[in-house]
């Protein structure tokens, strides 16, 4: 007698249901996408307090006809393709004709529709896969459908659900992400017990992004547009004080369809580089338009993934992209200085610095001719940093180089008071709020910036001591020391052999105080740790401008008087990415008005 055996229809049909329909979450996805399909301007969610209970989805789109409302709960019944070829051009986000079929296989489901050129609209009604009911209805033109007790013919499958909190979390991520993508749709989402909310249509990604993060969100978000290797990318990157401890607030979406991407996900992370730390992962929309012959949309259940034809091409488009977007994201500061003012002082070492004409984009700058000018820095200032110089910023190693204007002179017209709290953080009133320096790592950012220039392009300017200092090396500290002589130097370090294991210091870098120079060079050989984490599969150079940086940058307890307060503020944000240290911590925290007043009961 056979083993095998060919299972009954109705088996086959359970399964094939619970490939597709695995959660409430995914029921709200496909009617969600069908919605959008039917060229619906209004979607209107509705769930019970269990999303398993009850979801109720309800569009203003094209509608059905009789005929077509009862062929469309059929499985394998479809209009957006016809033949086998049709697959490989796929448009719309619906094309199996699997899920209203699967979702009535398991469920208590109603579909009401009204084509324009009807009447009368069409009712139908289906109980575990059986039409039970057909029937003429008064409605307006769209489709609404009903999903009641999701899963009461597959107990298993009930029993797999989490809990109530959970799954309404699901459902919500699910009609947020469409929400983002899909700015020109009304959306209306209603949960049993919760408040309604309502998403009017908006003018672009960005104002629908300030819906979802808050009014100053928008402020501080970074919109950016991007062509490259047949892809068009469109989005919002949040902050990187946004960054979230997981990947829920990523949400990607390849012509209109929401997908998860493992790619798009590390290209994205790669793109942020060092602004945000290595266990925190941005705040992002990404949207992309593509050729559909160039990806294959059917190689999941759900279709939650997707297959690109060239993976690597993908990656690299997308690190591009957020990589050009993070590099023209301009904070807001201490105010921005009038256009044409930022102009070089005449005679100044400077003379190839930036000049901003009137009109100009200050978020795209321009590479200045010949070396950057190294001005003397006045009184303490000096010795902590040169307060006047401008700031040579590279994007990667040796590719680029960007001279960023120094914003000095607009801190000099607009006297704003800067104060140290506790000899830690600096604070300084801002447009809208409060901006809160770290200043520990606002000045490693600047010194890194400096060092990644110097070591991948022109020396650093070095300051002869007047008397050379004789430095006792151990034998590791003297061998790291021969390794990286070179890198050293271009730092700005002059340095030669005395004896046996000892080195005559005679030259230091000029931005840097004599003794803060001398004892960044002695832990930068002893490898001492730093705040943040330093691989060995980091370039020297990349290695040996983070551990500088944060051994020769200002201590978390070092008091600082007003000109050296406001010399770092200019430095910081003359820097092309002002928002983290090399670390990825935060540099800045900014203070939204609206934020103190609603803590004051203003709001």
């Amino acid at each position: 007698m056979a083993i095998i055996r060919i299972l009954d229809p109705s088996v086959v049909a359970k399964i094939r249901a619970g490939e597709v329909v695995d959660r409430p979450a995914a029921v709200a996805k496909e009617l969600i996408e069908n919605a959008l399909d039917a060229g619906s301007r209004l979607i209107a969610i509705q769930s019970a307090s269990n999303p398993d209970r009850s979801i109720r989805v309800q569009d203003d789109g094209s509608g059905m006809g009789r005929e077509d409302a009862l062929l469309a709960v059929r499985r394998h019944a479809t209009s957006k393709l016809e033949r086998a070829e049709d697959l490989d051009g796929i448009a719309t986000l619906g094309f199996r004709g699997e899920a209203l079929a699967s979702i009535a296989e398991v469920s208590r489901l109603t579909l009401s529709t009204r084509a324009a050129e009807e009447l009368t609209g069409t009712q139908v009604e289906i109980l575990g896969g059986m039409v039970i009911s057909v029937s003429g209805v008064g409605r307006a033109v769209g489709t609404t459908v009903s999903v009641e007790d999701l899963f009461f013919n597959t107990p298993a499958r009930k029993r797999f659900l989490r809990s109530r909190e959970a799954e309404v979390r699901a459902l919500a991520r699910v009609v947020w992400s469409y929400a983002l993508v899909s700015p020109e749709v009304h959306w209306r989402f209603r949960v049993e017990g919760r408040e309604d909310t309502e998403l009017p249509t908006a003018a672009d990604l960005l104002e629908r992004w300030q819906v979802f993060y808050g009014r100053g969100s928008a402020e501080s978000a970074a919109p950016f547009e991007h062509d490259g290797a047949g892809f068009r990318f469109r989005g919002v990157l949040g902050a990187p004080e946004m960054a979230r401890a997981n990947r829920e607030q990523q949400i990607f979406a390849v012509n209109g369809r929401v997908i998860a991407s493992s790619t798009m996900a590390a290209a994205l992370r790669q793109g942020f580089g060092n602004l945000i730390p290595g266990d925190r992962h941005p705040v992002a929309l990404v949207l992309i338009d593509i050729d559909p012959s160039q990806i294959d949309v059917n190689v999941h259940p759900t279709k939650r993934e997707i297959r690109f034809r060239d993976e690597s091409a993908l990656f690299q488009a997308t690190r591009r992209a957020v990589e050009s977007a993070m590099r023209v994201y301009v904070p807001v500061a201490l105010g921005v200085p009038p256009a044409g003012s930022m102009v070089p002082e005449e005679g100044s070492a400077g003379g190839g610095a930036l000049v901003l004409e009137p009109g100009a984009d200050p978020g795209h700058e321009a590479v200045a001719e010949g070396p950057p000018g190294y001005a003397s820095g006045a009184g303490a200032a000096g010795h902590l940093f040169d307060a006047s110089r401008e700031v040579v910023a590279g994007s990667q190693w040796g590719r680029e180089r960007v001279v960023t204007a120094d914003v000095k002179e607009s801190l000099t017209e607009i006297e704003v008071p800067i104060w140290q709290l506790h000899d830690r953080y600096l604070l300084a009133p801002i447009r809208g709020g409060l901006v809160i320096v770290d200043q520990h790592a606002a000045h490693e950012r600047v010194l890194y910036e400096d060092a990644r220039i110097h070591l991948c392009g022109e020396s650093g300017p070095s300051q002869h001591l007047l008397f050379p200092r004789v430095l006792d090396l151990s034998p590791p500290e003297l061998e790291e020391l021969l390794s990286m002589e070179p890198l050293v130097r271009r730092l700005g370090y002059e340095v030669s052999l005395f004896g046996e294991r000892q080195v005559a210091i005679r030259g230091v870098p000029a931005a840097l105080a004599e003794e803060t120079a001398i004892d960044a060079l002695k832990r930068l050989l002893a490898g001492e740790e730093t705040h943040g984490e330093i691989t060995r599969d980091d370039p020297p150079e990349e290695r040996i401008a983070k551990s500088w940086a944060c051994h020769a940058a200002v201590r978390s307890g070092q008091p600082l008087d007003p000109v050296e307060r406001r010399a770092l503020f200019d430095r910081l944000f003359a820097t092309s990415l002002p928002h983290g240290d090399p670390h990825g911590r935060p540099t800045y925290v900014r203070v939204p008005l609206e934020e103190l007043d609603r803590r004051f009961g203003r709001r």
